[in-house]
Protein backbone atom coordinates (compact mmCIF):
# COMPACT_ATOMS: atom_id res chain seq x y z
CA UNK A 1 0.00 0.00 0.00
CA UNK A 2 1.04 3.47 -0.66
CA UNK A 3 1.33 6.22 2.07
CA UNK A 4 -1.21 8.75 2.12
CA UNK A 5 1.00 11.44 3.17
CA UNK A 6 2.84 11.46 -0.49
CA UNK A 7 0.82 12.93 -3.91
CA UNK A 8 0.02 10.78 -6.22
CA UNK A 9 2.41 11.61 -9.88
CA UNK A 10 -1.21 11.65 -11.08
CA UNK A 11 -2.16 14.41 -8.34
CA UNK A 12 0.73 16.36 -9.51
CA UNK A 13 0.29 16.47 -12.98
CA UNK A 14 -3.35 17.25 -12.61
CA UNK A 15 -2.38 20.53 -10.52
CA UNK A 16 0.64 21.48 -12.88
CA UNK A 17 3.16 21.85 -9.88
CA UNK A 18 6.75 21.30 -11.78
CA UNK A 19 5.72 23.61 -14.37
CA UNK A 20 6.36 27.07 -12.83
CA UNK A 21 6.35 29.70 -15.58
CA UNK A 22 10.20 31.54 -16.31
CA UNK A 23 10.44 34.64 -14.71
CA UNK A 24 11.59 37.78 -16.89
CA UNK A 25 13.17 40.81 -15.44
CA UNK A 26 10.71 43.82 -16.34
CA UNK A 27 12.29 47.14 -15.25
CA UNK A 28 13.64 50.00 -17.09
CA UNK A 29 15.47 49.52 -20.67
CA UNK A 30 13.71 46.33 -21.28
CA UNK A 31 10.91 45.01 -23.06
CA UNK A 32 8.22 41.83 -22.47
CA UNK A 33 8.50 40.04 -25.60
CA UNK A 34 8.11 36.21 -26.67
CA UNK A 35 11.02 35.79 -24.64
CA UNK A 36 13.96 38.35 -26.35
CA UNK A 37 15.47 41.57 -24.11
CA UNK A 38 15.91 44.74 -26.07
CA UNK A 39 16.90 48.04 -24.45
CA UNK A 40 14.13 50.84 -25.32
CA UNK A 41 15.06 53.82 -27.59
CA UNK A 42 13.42 57.14 -26.07
CA UNK A 43 14.05 58.58 -29.61
CA UNK A 44 11.01 60.71 -29.54
CA UNK A 45 12.20 62.67 -26.30
CA UNK A 46 15.03 63.55 -28.40
CA UNK A 47 13.21 64.80 -31.18
CA UNK A 48 11.19 66.68 -28.98
CA UNK A 49 13.96 68.40 -26.91
CA UNK A 50 15.75 68.97 -30.07
CA UNK A 51 12.52 71.20 -31.26
CA UNK A 52 12.13 73.17 -28.27
CA UNK A 53 16.00 74.10 -28.31
CA UNK A 54 15.49 75.00 -31.79
CA UNK A 55 12.44 77.68 -31.07
CA UNK A 56 14.78 78.94 -28.27
CA UNK A 57 17.88 79.77 -30.55
CA UNK A 58 15.18 81.51 -33.31
CA UNK A 59 13.72 83.73 -30.47
CA UNK A 60 16.65 84.68 -28.98
CA UNK A 61 17.83 85.59 -32.13
CA UNK A 62 14.60 87.47 -33.19
CA UNK A 63 14.77 89.34 -30.25
CA UNK A 64 18.67 90.23 -30.26
CA UNK A 65 17.92 91.72 -34.25
CA UNK A 66 14.73 94.14 -32.99
CA UNK A 67 16.82 95.30 -30.08
CA UNK A 68 19.92 95.91 -32.89
CA UNK A 69 17.09 97.45 -35.19
CA UNK A 70 15.61 100.09 -32.09
CA UNK A 71 19.04 101.55 -31.53
CA UNK A 72 19.44 102.06 -35.21
CA UNK A 73 16.47 104.12 -35.49
CA UNK A 74 17.11 105.89 -32.24
CA UNK A 75 20.95 107.30 -33.42
CA UNK A 76 21.25 110.33 -35.00
CA UNK A 77 21.92 110.29 -38.74
CA UNK A 78 25.62 110.00 -39.28
CA UNK A 79 27.43 113.63 -39.88
CA UNK A 80 24.56 115.77 -38.04
CA UNK A 81 25.27 117.64 -34.71
CA UNK A 82 23.65 117.17 -31.32
CA UNK A 83 21.04 120.09 -30.98
CA UNK A 84 21.47 122.03 -27.49
CA UNK A 85 18.38 122.73 -26.30
CA UNK A 86 16.44 125.42 -26.20
CA UNK A 87 16.93 128.81 -23.22
CA UNK A 88 13.62 128.38 -21.24
CA UNK A 89 11.67 132.35 -21.98
CA UNK A 90 12.21 134.65 -19.93
CA UNK A 91 16.01 133.88 -19.32
CA UNK A 92 17.29 136.95 -20.83
CA UNK A 93 18.91 139.91 -19.15
CA UNK A 94 16.88 142.67 -18.45
CA UNK A 95 19.14 145.91 -19.03
CA UNK A 96 20.57 146.77 -14.91
CA UNK A 97 19.78 143.75 -13.63
CA UNK A 98 22.10 140.96 -12.69
CA UNK A 99 22.47 137.54 -14.54
CA UNK A 100 20.96 135.89 -11.35
CA UNK A 101 17.65 138.51 -11.40
CA UNK A 102 17.24 137.24 -14.86
CA UNK A 103 17.08 133.52 -13.65
CA UNK A 104 15.39 134.18 -10.59
CA UNK A 105 11.62 133.35 -12.76
CA UNK A 106 10.00 133.38 -16.17
CA UNK A 107 8.01 136.27 -17.13
CA UNK A 108 4.56 136.75 -15.23
CA UNK A 109 3.03 135.60 -18.70
CA UNK A 110 2.67 134.73 -21.49
CA UNK A 111 1.60 138.12 -22.82
CA UNK A 112 3.77 139.81 -20.82
CA UNK A 113 6.99 139.04 -22.88
CA UNK A 114 10.34 141.13 -21.49
CA UNK A 115 10.48 144.75 -22.55
CA UNK A 116 13.57 146.50 -23.43
CA UNK A 117 15.09 149.05 -22.01
CA UNK A 118 12.96 152.43 -21.22
CA UNK A 119 13.94 155.77 -23.77
CA UNK A 120 14.56 157.82 -20.96
CA UNK A 121 12.33 160.78 -19.95
CA UNK A 122 9.33 161.61 -17.60
CA UNK A 123 6.20 159.66 -19.47
CA UNK A 124 4.15 160.95 -16.51
CA UNK A 125 0.98 163.37 -18.09
CA UNK A 126 -0.62 165.88 -15.12
CA UNK A 127 -3.83 164.57 -13.96
CA UNK A 128 -3.03 160.69 -14.19
CA UNK A 129 -2.69 158.54 -11.33
CA UNK A 130 0.63 155.96 -11.77
CA UNK A 131 1.37 153.35 -9.67
CA UNK A 132 4.57 153.79 -7.71
CA UNK A 133 6.74 150.69 -6.83
CA UNK A 134 9.72 151.93 -5.23
CA UNK A 135 11.39 155.10 -3.95
CA UNK A 136 14.83 155.06 -3.54
CA UNK A 137 18.62 155.93 -4.78
CA UNK A 138 19.36 156.09 -8.71
CA UNK A 139 21.38 152.67 -8.29
CA UNK A 140 18.53 150.79 -6.39
CA UNK A 141 16.08 151.98 -8.35
CA UNK A 142 17.60 151.67 -11.73
CA UNK A 143 18.04 148.00 -11.13
CA UNK A 144 14.65 147.60 -10.12
CA UNK A 145 13.19 149.19 -13.17
CA UNK A 146 15.27 146.83 -15.13
CA UNK A 147 14.27 143.75 -13.65
CA UNK A 148 9.89 144.94 -13.19
CA UNK A 149 10.51 145.54 -17.44
CA UNK A 150 12.52 141.98 -17.66
CA UNK A 151 9.26 140.69 -16.51
CA UNK A 152 7.03 142.08 -18.82
CA UNK A 153 6.11 145.25 -16.59
CA UNK A 154 6.29 148.98 -18.07
CA UNK A 155 8.60 150.30 -15.37
CA UNK A 156 10.43 153.64 -15.98
CA UNK A 157 12.78 155.77 -13.56
CA UNK A 158 11.62 159.30 -12.86
CA UNK A 159 13.09 161.63 -10.44
CA UNK A 160 11.75 161.94 -7.03
CA UNK A 161 10.05 164.49 -4.74
CA UNK A 162 13.20 165.07 -2.77
CA UNK A 163 16.69 165.26 -4.14
CA UNK A 164 18.46 162.83 -5.06
CA UNK A 165 16.17 160.40 -5.02
CA UNK A 166 14.03 158.64 -8.18
CA UNK A 167 11.30 157.03 -8.60
CA UNK A 168 10.25 153.93 -10.02
CA UNK A 169 6.45 154.07 -11.74
CA UNK A 170 4.83 151.29 -13.53
CA UNK A 171 2.44 151.92 -16.91
CA UNK A 172 0.01 152.45 -17.82
CA UNK A 173 -2.21 155.27 -15.99
CA UNK A 174 -4.91 155.49 -14.57
CA UNK A 175 -7.86 157.77 -14.38
CA UNK A 176 -8.78 157.06 -10.55
CA UNK A 177 -6.53 154.39 -9.58
CA UNK A 178 -9.17 151.59 -8.30
CA UNK A 179 -10.25 150.65 -11.25
CA UNK A 180 -10.44 146.97 -12.64
CA UNK A 181 -6.87 147.71 -14.51
CA UNK A 182 -5.29 149.49 -11.43
CA UNK A 183 -5.96 146.32 -9.50
CA UNK A 184 -4.55 143.68 -12.10
CA UNK A 185 -1.82 146.01 -12.86
CA UNK A 186 -1.21 146.28 -8.99
CA UNK A 187 -1.22 142.59 -8.59
CA UNK A 188 1.39 141.93 -11.19
CA UNK A 189 3.73 143.94 -9.53
CA UNK A 190 3.42 142.27 -6.64
CA UNK A 191 3.76 139.02 -8.41
CA UNK A 192 7.37 140.19 -9.58
CA UNK A 193 7.89 141.49 -5.90
CA UNK A 194 7.90 138.04 -4.92
CA UNK A 195 10.52 137.31 -7.28
CA UNK A 196 12.24 140.54 -6.70
CA UNK A 197 12.55 139.44 -3.21
CA UNK A 198 13.97 136.45 -3.79
CA UNK A 199 16.94 137.86 -5.79
CA UNK A 200 19.15 139.22 -2.92
CA UNK A 201 18.41 139.83 0.81
CA UNK A 202 17.47 143.36 1.47
CA UNK A 203 15.04 143.51 -1.79
CA UNK A 204 11.32 144.80 -0.51
CA UNK A 205 8.70 142.10 -1.92
CA UNK A 206 7.03 145.65 -3.30
CA UNK A 207 3.87 144.78 -1.13
CA UNK A 208 3.03 149.00 -0.13
CA UNK A 209 3.27 150.04 -4.34
CA UNK A 210 0.45 152.67 -3.92
CA UNK A 211 -1.19 154.63 -7.24
CA UNK A 212 0.07 158.90 -7.08
CA UNK A 213 -1.71 161.79 -9.02
CA UNK A 214 0.55 163.62 -11.35
CA UNK A 215 0.10 167.02 -10.86
CA UNK A 216 3.12 168.31 -13.39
Amino acid sequence: MQRRGKATLYELMRKGVGDPAPSRPSGAGFSLGSGAIEPRRPWKLWIVVGIVALVAVIVVVVLMLRDDASRAADAPPAGTAPTAPAKAAGSSSAPGVSGGAAASGPALSASKPALPAASGGDPRKAGLNYLVVMTGPAAAAGELAGFLRGKGLDAWLVSGNNAGLSKVIVLPASQTGSDQAAESLKADVKAAGRLWKAVKAGNPDLGDCYYEKFKG
